[in-house]
């Protein structure tokens, strides 16, 4: 696809250069022509009309002349021929000779054209549309001439008539239109030379430029045989060498990157193969040694129990020996567990099975294997009880927990571990293990999870395990599809929190229903309702942090089904003002208190100031907080309402 981007746009803008490359090679010309053609258009058809005028005016004239010689000798009828030989070789419509008081006394050729002739006297030319009107007096020497009445006098001389002639400008518009036609043919003849020449000359010159793009192009995308054949004289054809000689330079190095790269990525290769022949080897002797020695452990474990039935009560150090003995090979048992499973995950001898099942099943399992544990450290474990079915294998599932579980009983003197399944989203769940124990520093959140890391065995007391408890859980969670993270303050404990996808059982599937009755009955639950994913969670670490339970949800229908899997009533309800599908925290409020009970201290959270919010709110009767929320007066608002809960 860039490809053909890359051809379009070099095509259009070798389109627009070689535009441009006629532009000006025409345009003046064009110019040019055009204006020299109206020019001498111009000036031919004012020579024409001019030429014309000339005509007419001697034309009357010369029968001026020749028609008082004729009056004066009394020849009409030789007048009257020379009328028409003059109009005839002139192409005249009419001559006619008139007196001086306008009566006419000869004709020749349509006489209509001269009437309504009396408003012109004194002018010697005139046109009246398509025809020119020529006038000459006829005069003659008082000596000659009789006076007659009305009569006038030019120049000394007596006039006795007016010659008058009518010529048609046809003559002109045909020469006209014929010079039009003559000089716009020769013009388009010269543009199309011309545009031919320029067309010709823009393509040698973009051509060449044309194929220096194509090939540059060619290049860029991986064919670095690509090269420019047109050869051309002079700066194209050194433009087209240098191209063509960075291209061999440039298939060159490539080529001798290529192979360096082959030969590093071999070398490469052959070190991750004997990597990971070393590995595996690592792990399969690491399982075979565990393996191999876990037999003569266990007999160990047994001689030592019965040793410890057959010494006298009495005999206190030989029964501390005793003991001693067992406990080492308890750790020791415990040691080789821990490298049988790291050994089996690097061999990839564990495949994940998944599958839906309740979390419950996996919460108690969690419980009946740690609560003597905890409970002999003086420590509380509690579990929290859910109706979420998770989609995962059960066993690893099982054995990440386990390990988060017991990392935490470990490093936790006082208070205790709480263990449960959160719903975050639509289709997600989350397993998290709370503790109060040391905490974590934040600089070392990210390496904890590395093989031998432990934060408070730097001398490797063997009491203390290995350090691959986290490694193991990263290895497994990877291995169901997954991820593991860490919250932790030093001093206040740490949460382990591993995300699982979750499903529906089918109908019919029996599931485990946990009892409800082992819920932290002095912890207070809010419902919280807000349609903007980002708000959930972070009300819901603030929660947490308060320790308040909470259902959480977009809608009233999904916190009413987060209530009804936790199996308790909410003790207060919070909701934004407006949810999503233009429906409001009111409605939800009404909802979650016809289902669980009217008198549920409710509270409206908003950050929409328009004046029809506000008097809704008023009109709510409820109590508001405005965005953004400040957690201390959120916090003292709730407690509030939670002392005015009912038992």
């Amino acid at each position: 696809m860039p490809d053909r981007l890359d051809s379009k746009t070099a095509a259009s803008s070798f389109f627009g250069l070689r535009g441009r490359i006629l532009a000006i090679s025409l345009l003046p010309m064009l110019l040019a022509a055009l204006v020299l053609a109206i020019y001498f258009s111009h000036r031919s058809i004012r020579d024409i009309e001019t030429s014309l005028q000339h005509q007419g005016s001697n034309l009357v004239r010369h029968l001026a002349e020749a028609a008082a010689y004729d009056l004066y000798a009394g020849q009409p009828i030789y007048l009257k021929r020379l009328l028409d030989y003059e109009r005839g070789i002139h192409s005249a419509e009419v001559i006619g000779l008139s007196k001086p008081n306008g009566e006419w006394w000869l004709i020749s050729g349509r006489g209509n054209l001269l009437n309504n002739l009396g408003g012109i006297s004194g002018q010697t030319h005139w046109r009246r549309d398509d025809l020119l009107y020529f006038r000459h007096a006829v005069s003659l020497d008082p000596v000659l001439a009789d006076d007659q009445p009305g009569s006038t006098t030019v120049d000394g001389k007596q006039v006795i008539g007016y010659i008058t002639a009518v010529i048609r400008t046809t003559s002109i518009e045909q020469a006209k239109s014929e010079i039009i036609t003559a000089t716009f043919t020769l013009l388009s003849l010269l543009i199309v030379a011309s545009g031919l020449l320029a067309w010709h000359l823009s393509t040698r010159l973009s051509q060449p430029l044309t194929e220096t793009i194509r090939t540059i192009n060619a290049i860029t995308g991986g064919n670095l045989e690509a090269r420019i054949r047109v050869q051309r004289t002079g700066e194209l054809h050194a433009l087209v060498k240098g191209v063509n000689r960075m291209a061999d330079g440039l298939e060159n190095k490539t080529r001798d990157l290529e192979s360096s790269i082959r030969e590093a990525t071999a070398h490469l290769v052959q070190q991750k193969q004997a990597a990971d022949t070393a590995t595996t080897a690592k792990s399969r002797f690491l399982a075979a040694a565990s393996h191999d020695l876990r037999q003569p452990l266990h007999t160990l474990m047994l001689l030592v129990g019965a040793l410890r039935e057959r010494l006298a009560a009495s005999d206190k150090e030989t029964m501390q020996m005793a003991e001693h003995i067992e406990a080492s090979a308890l750790t020791m048992g415990s040691l080789l567990n821990t490298l049988l499973d790291l050994s089996r995950l690097d061999a990839g001898n564990i495949v994940a099975r998944h599958e839906c099942f309740p979390a419950a099943e996996l919460l108690d399992s969690i419980e009946q294997q740690f609560a003597p544990l905890a409970m002999e450290k003086g420590l509380r474990l509690r579990v929290h009880k859910s109706d979420l079915d998770v989609f995962s294998d059960p066993a690893l599932l099982e054995r990440v927990l386990a390990n988060l579980v017991a990392n935490a009983i470990r490093y936790t003197d006082r208070g205790g571990v709480l263990v449960g399944v959160r719903r975050v989203q639509k289709d997600w769940a989350r397993f998290e293990v709370w503790d109060s124990g040391t905490g974590i520093p934040e600089e070392f959140q990210a390496r904890i999870f590395e093989e031998f890391f432990q934060l408070d065995n730097h001398e490797r007391g063997y009491g203390k395990g290995l350090g691959l408890g986290l490694s193991i859980v990263l290895r497994l969670v990877r291995l169901l599809g997954s991820n593991v993270s860490v919250t932790s303050k030093p001093g206040q404990g740490s949460c382990f929190k591993v995300r699982a996808v979750r499903c529906e059982l089918p109908p019919g599937c029996s599931r485990l229903r946990t009892d409800t009755s082992v819920s932290i009955a002095n912890q207070p639950m809010v419902a919280f309702i807000d349609d903007e994913v980002r708000i959930l969670e972070a009300m819901l670490a603030l929660f947490e942090q308060w320790g308040i339970e909470a259902a959480t949800g977009e809608d009233a229908r999904s916190v009413i089904q987060d209530c009804r899997q936790i199996g308790r009533k909410p003790d207060a309800i919070i909701s934004d003002y407006r949810l999503a599908e233009g429906r409001t925290g009111v409605e939800a409020i009404a909802e979650l208190r016809a289902e669980f009970g009217p008198d549920i201290p409710a509270l409206l959270v908003t950050g929409d100031t328009a004046a029809t919010t506000l008097q809704a709110l008023d009109a709510s009767g409820l109590p508001v907080l405005h965005k953004p929320l400040k957690p201390a007066k959120l916090r003292a608002l709730l407690s509030h309402m939670l002392s005015q809960r009912k038992p």
